[in-house]
């Protein structure tokens, strides 16, 4: 271990160099043959790659061993470049750069996929904090690693990654240097990777009634027993700033794989439905393809987070619309401009803060409209949802053109078995 659409106004190395070229054109053969088209994003992605076949996790962009097999490129644009973070209780502190913050990002999101609380997220940074300062490390020692995409080298025994994982003991190095395996490695348990051995957090009896900087200590047999305690106010104020909007994935059966994330925190009302309505805003459509949510009494500037990952393709007045690797476009509505966080060809990961609650007119207050169109839909799960022209649960179809393709936002969620608007809580 080392200390190291158009709606309300607007639409919506040669050794090296040889081994990635051939690893390249055996990826594209293979999605070519299976008909899949990957977008993969980058740095804070709060995506790696997926373990296994049972994983919930979505395939990772964050460019940590994207695959057991081929490395790949990390760079892309992060809801914050820079985070400053306190060392220990003296006042000192450490600033994370944004690939730092991508970690971050997804050892919450992996930990909360596996219903991980928050005290278990908390000792498994403040472990990757004092074992790497949350850095996909190579080992000099291990040749092989260097091979796949790292950020810095060490050269303790034959430890890699954030968690400073023994080659030896925790897995092959294609599997160390994937960074989601790392991270489920590390919190082990019924299904982790290594089938507790050696075990993992959620193998050790009792871990949640130990103290933090112990049960730390206990998954990793450092040296320096004590040095893990200095970290857990920075791992506390991680969880707080990145943890919020993510949720977890909730591989339900007879749902897709994939993770989804809640538009905003989720003490949230709707307060308008999807459907055909009454309305007495100037402008607004009678015929609404999505669901406005908001946070009472104060939702002007409540922080919006993209609920899939994607692209952005649209940065309007009204609209801000991502457009995901299956072809579907998740559009937010009534966000300011100036308060959007990223803007079009940035690329973003679930969870990922996208901007704040705003009220752009047409709008009767400040809310959030969420919506979902269709059109261009690969996924054969998200197919099966009735069209908005074709929903005869309602009302009234859909019968303009700007109003079709669109999905019901709940229907949607409710792929990933996961509830976006809760009766009693919500309605």
């Amino acid at each position: 271990m080392t200390d190291v659409a158009m709606d309300e106004g607007e639409g919506g190395s040669f050794g090296k160099r040889l081994i990635a070229i051939v690893a390249i054109l055996s990826l594209v053969a293979v999605m070519v043959i299976g008909g899949f088209f990957a977008l993969f994003m980058g740095v804070i992605a709060s995506a790696a790659g997926a373990v296994g076949e049972d994983s919930c996790v979505p395939p990772s962009s964050t460019g940590w061993g994207s695959s057991s097999t081929t490395p790949a490129a990390s760079t892309t644009a992060a809801p914050t470049d820079s985070m400053e973070i306190p060392y220990g209780t003296s006042g000192s502190t450490v600033t994370l750069d944004a690939k730092q913050i991508a970690i971050a990002v997804r050892i919450i999101t992996v930990g909360r996929d596996l219903s991980v609380s928050d005290k278990g997220l908390k000792i498994a940074l403040m472990t990757a904090l004092q074992e790497s300062r949350l850095r996909m490390y190579a080992n000099s020692s291990v040749p092989e690693s260097l091979e796949y995409d790292h950020d810095a080298v060490g050269s303790d025994h034959d430890s890699v990654n954030p968690f400073q994982q023994r080659v030896s003991g925790w897995g092959t190095v294609a599997e160390l240097m994937n960074l989601d395996y790392s991270i489920k490695a590390f919190f082990g348990g019924p299904t982790g990777p290594n089938g507790g051995s050696p075990r993992g957090l959620l193998d050790v009896p009792g871990w949640e009634s130990m103290q933090p900087g112990v049960a730390a200590q206990t998954v990793q047999v450092s040296a320096f027993p004590d040095a893990y305690d200095k970290w857990e106010p920075a791992a506390e104020q991680l969880i707080s700033a990145l943890g919020n909007g993510i949720v977890g994935g909730g591989c339900t059966p007879g749902t897709i794989s994939g993770e989804i994330q809640l538009p905003l925190h989720s003490d949230y009302n709707m307060t308008s439905g999807y459907g055909p309505r009454d309305i007495d805003v100037p402008g607004a459509s009678t015929w609404h393809a999505a669901i406005d949510l908001q946070r009472w009494p104060d939702p002007c500037g409540d922080p919006v987070y993209a609920i899939l990952p994607g692209k952005v393709v649209l940065s309007s007045a009204l609209w801000l619309s991502i457009e995901h690797a299956d072809g579907y476009v998740v559009s937010y509505l009534h966000m300011y401009k100036t308060q959007r966080l990223v803007d079009v060809g940035d690329t973003v990961e679930a969870g990922q803060q996208i901007g704040v609650v705003g009220n752009v007119p047409p709008s009767g207050g400040c809310h959030l409209d969420l919506r979902i169109n269709v059109a261009n839909n690969t996924n054969a799960e998200v197919a099966k949802l009735v069209l908005s022209q074709n929903d005869t649960r309602l009302p009234r179809p859909a019968t303009l053109p700007e109003h079709q393709n669109f999905v019901n936002p709940e229907d949607f969620f409710a792929l990933w078995g996961v509830d976006l608007c809760p009766v009693g809580s919500c309605q």
